[in-house]
């Protein structure tokens, strides 16, 4: 089943279940003064509503599920990747479990001589708590052992940003995907799901964008609940997911 909501993030998550959520895959907005984050008038009121979805989905999420949080780490953004985790670590008990490296090799350089080049970002793992902990880290491994340096899996990720159809890396910048604005690629979600999920689980994803996490669930045969409040989003995401051959049959 796939469900993809065009609504509000908080209203459309207390209408959810409590415990019906087993993976939470999400990236959020990150106050860049981007035109779909233009309803927040202070970083105060920002944070105060990042701790109410952030609230929603500890409510959503199974005993034993798995929330994947993925925010960047650039000169704008980098406080506020832990000002997020302070919210759901200290003020909502989530258990971090991990810190996942996402390494983005190849982000374009930075032509500026006082800034590195940013090339990772944050996947916090949460947890309601550290009891039941079981990874699929066979799985993960199986479906994209160039991700690792090593037959050990590992907390850090080497996953290009853009790739070809021929699934040769493209160096080239692009801050948007085909779909028409930026967000992860296609083995992020997959591997989050490969990696903590089984077959008939359900994952949510509260900012879907262009629908990448859902793309991935139907891959694998999950269940899948998408929330956007961007109707262009919503409707790139409805397209995206309706092939009905998508599959990885090698997993």
């Amino acid at each position: 089943m796939i469900n993809l909501i065009h609504g509000d993030v908080i209203h459309e998550l207390r209408k959810l279940p409590p415990e019906s959520v087993n993976c939470i895959i999400t990236s959020p907005p990150y106050w860049k003064g981007f035109e779909y984050e233009s309803y927040f008038n202070s970083y105060k009121q920002y944070l105060e509503w990042s701790r109410e979805w952030l609230r929603e989905c500890k409510r959503v999420l199974h005993r034993d599920g798995y929330f994947f949080l993925n925010i960047a780490n650039d000169s704008e953004t980098t406080v506020r990747a832990y000002e997020l985790l302070n919210i759901c670590t200290n003020d909502l008990m989530f258990k971090l479990h991990d810190t996942i490296i996402w390494y983005v090799y190849n982000r374009q350089p930075s032509n500026s001589d006082r800034q590195l080049t940013n090339q990772h970002e944050y996947i916090f793992m949460l947890r309601h708590s550290s009891n039941n902990v079981s990874l699929n880290k066979r799985k993960l491994y199986d479906y994209n052992p160039n991700m690792f340096k090593t037959r050990n899996v590992g907390n850090v990720w080497e996953i290009p940003f853009n790739k070809n159809n021929n699934n040769n890396v493209s160096f080239k910048k692009k801050t948007k995907s085909k779909w028409g604005h930026g967000g992860f690629p296609l083995d992020v979600p997959l591997s989050c799901i490969l990696l903590s999920t089984n077959e008939g689980d359900t994952v949510l994803d509260c900012f879907m964008g262009s629908g990448t996490s859902g793309l991935a669930s139907k891959m694998l045969n999950r269940n899948f609940i998408g929330i956007d409040i961007m109707e262009e989003s919503y409707n790139i995401a409805v397209e995206r997911c309706k092939d009905k051959q998508l599959r990885l049959d090698n997993i």
